[in-house]
Formats: C-alpha cells, structure tokens, sequence
C-alpha cells in the first residue's frame, strides 16, 4: 500500500473489534463509577435534620437586620474596585 505522508491507513475490523465479555465487563464497570460518583452524601439526611431539630440553632435574614444591604454595598464597591483596576492595566 502506497500512503501519502498526510493520509491514514485504513483501520482493520480485526483490529477494533472487542469481545462481548469484555464489553460487558467494561460497561458494567463504567455504570459503577457513574453510580458510585453521583451517591449522596452519606450523612446528608442527618445534617439536614438538624435544622428541624435545632431551630434555635438556625440563623435567619431576621436574625441579622442590614446584613444583605451592607452585603449588597460591599459587591458594589468590590465592582468598583476591579473595574478602576482593570482600567489603570
């Protein structure tokens, strides 16, 4: 077979192809560490019970009065810093 150094020899069907075990095997071992990546927290049902148990414990907006504006004022002035610094650069 004469190739051109820019062409890509044909590939052989022999050479690609995979025994159904061993496609088997491996899809099985991929839907487990799918499975195993997406499982939940192994205590996220207790920590999230602990809110219910312990209201007193738990923090609301009305707990801290001008907490989101001093939070909204404080965005407001990191914008502004990054944007007088982007600007001098």
């Amino acid at each position: 077979m004469d190739l051109k150094p820019f062409q890509i020899p044909a590939v052989r069907p022999e050479a690609v192809d995979v025994p159904l075990p061993q496609l088997v095997a491996e899809a099985k071992a991929l839907a487990l560490r799918e499975a195993y990546r997406h499982r939940p927290e192994p205590f996220e049902a207790e920590f999230a019970q602990l809110a219910c148990d312990c209201p007193d414990a738990c923090s609301c907006a009305a707990d801290y009065p001008g907490f989101a504006e001093w939070i909204a004022a404080r965005e407001a002035a990191n914008r502004q810093v990054r944007k007088a610094l982007k600007g001098a650069l």
